[in-house]
């Protein structure tokens, strides 16, 4: 199967509040995103998660890292989206795009 994803805009939705159980203020900043899947007529849009400090991924196609896939607590495999920049993106690295300083 070839997937690949689609960031078409650098806005950011962002959330806050105090959590109930914790009773500490929490942020959830997120960046629109779409999954593009062989033999799909039309992507599947999604939010991927930003890290506090990070900065929004640039417009452009990127590929999943291979740090997106993890195993869990009780033994799951786990996945936490993380982009590379695409080999469809000519001239552009692909190193993982993760958090900013």
């Amino acid at each position: 199967m070839s997937i690949y994803i689609e960031i078409d805009s650098l806005e950011i939705k962002s959330r806050s509040g105090v959590s109930a159980r914790t009773g500490k203020p929490y942020t959830i900043r997120e960046q629109r995103a779409y999954l593009h899947q062989s033999g799909q007529k039309y992507p599947t849009g999604f939010s991927i998660s930003l890290e506090e400090d990070q900065s929004p991924y640039p417009v452009g196609r990127y590929d999943l890292d291979d740090s997106s896939f993890f195993i869990g607590r009780f033994s799951d495999l786990q996945v936490k989206p993380r982009l590379r920049t695409s080999n469809a993106n000519s001239g552009v690295s692909s190193a993982p795009i993760t958090r900013t300083a």
